[in-house]
């Protein structure tokens, strides 16, 4: 294996990429009694983002709007829907399918499939059924602590989801019809080598490389999708320099990963080496995403106070993060870099 040569971090104060955002006196309400969060992510056309409500067995779906009138991005968020289910047990991870669709992955519950109201009037709370709930993880074995998910792809009338089992440390796939209403899934296990509690997944947008948040091992696990995967496949890459990764995300053009880090007040970049994703990366880059009062506010254990959520537009110049203490904060990737 190429070991990539790493840069020496950086490690920056985010107040030159932090950003204000206006928020409507309700969904402003909304986000302060979400407690704890986990995931959240926007939706492909950029006018929805949804935070999980792990505690509180609660989706917050907010409506925004990014305006790009002025140098830097501002984010509006203009109302809100809380969405309840009994389906609904620890929300922890998030994706979507289309704008309307909306993935689930329940630590204690199945992986469950929504479809989001559409707004209107002063139907804030919307008590919904799934429909579809994925509890297989195979014909044998049952999905387990389902904690982070990732729509693989959206084609021929298909769906692909990834998820983490977080305690059963692997990676399922399901494969979903979506043409003539929601069919049985196909279920198979398909990454389990060298996963210790896997707590994010994201994969790059030319679906060449499945990067996982490896929480007990400190590192985040890069596998080549272009290889045939299996229960015996290792990792090509690992991201260091993190202590407890969470929530992650390629940048569009696949360049660049962002890391979530739950043990430190800090988010860290790494940036692909000349094979890519293959080898070792130390971060590029580290910013402080909370100030030292909100991280210490909520380091009940070493493995938290940091972000746990993280998401960044389709632009890739707004990055968003989220946790208990602080539901949202919003930075400007271009000042960073």
């Amino acid at each position: 294996m190429n070991i990539a040569v790493p840069s020496p971090t950086r490690i920056i104060d985010d107040s030159r990429a932090r950003l204000d955002f206006v928020v409507a006196k309700e969904a402003e309400a909304a986000m302060a009694r979400l407690g704890r969060t986990e995931d959240l992510r926007f939706s492909p056309d950029g006018r929805r983002m949804a935070i999980a409500g792990f505690a509180k067995g609660t989706c917050l779906v907010l409506e925004v709007e990014i305006v790009r009138s002025g140098p830097r991005p501002v984010l509006h968020i203009t109302d809100y829907m809380e969405l309840h289910s009994p389906a609904l047990k620890e929300p922890h991870g998030f994706d979507f399918v289309d704008d309307r669709t909306l993935v689930v992955a329940n630590r204690m519950g199945g992986v469950t499939i929504f479809g989001v109201p559409q707004h209107v009037g002063t139907q804030r709370t919307q008590s919904l059924m799934p429909l579809r709930t994925i509890t297989r993880a195979g014909v044998r074995k049952r999905l387990d602590s389902p904690g982070s998910v990732c729509v693989a792809s959206v084609k021929n009338g298909r769906c692909e989801i990834l998820v983490c089992n977080n305690y059963k440390h692997r990676i399922t796939r399901h494969v979903i019809r979506l043409d003539g209403g929601w069919s049985l899934p196909r279920n198979s296990i398909v990454l389990e080598q060298g996963l210790a509690v896997p707590d994010g997944i994201a994969m790059s947008p030319d679906k060449a490389w499945i990067a996982i948040s490896n929480h007990m091992t400190s590192s985040v696990l890069v596998f080549d999708n272009m290889a045939r995967l299996n229960r015996k496949s290792s990792h090509v890459g690992a991201l260091l320099g993190v202590s407890y990764p969470h929530g992650l995300r390629f940048s569009p053009d696949g360049q660049r990963i962002y890391v979530a880090d739950a043990g430190t007040p800090h988010v860290h970049i790494y940036e692909a080496g000349p094979d890519g994703w293959a080898g070792d990366h130390e971060p590029v880059v580290s910013f402080r995403v909370l100030d030292d009062e909100t991280f210490h506010k909520g380091r009940h254990n070493p493995e938290e106070g940091g972000s746990k959520g993280l998401d960044i537009d389709a632009s890739g110049d707004l990055l968003v993060v989220t946790n208990e203490e602080q539901p949202l904060a919003c930075f400007h990737i271009p000042a960073l870099l």
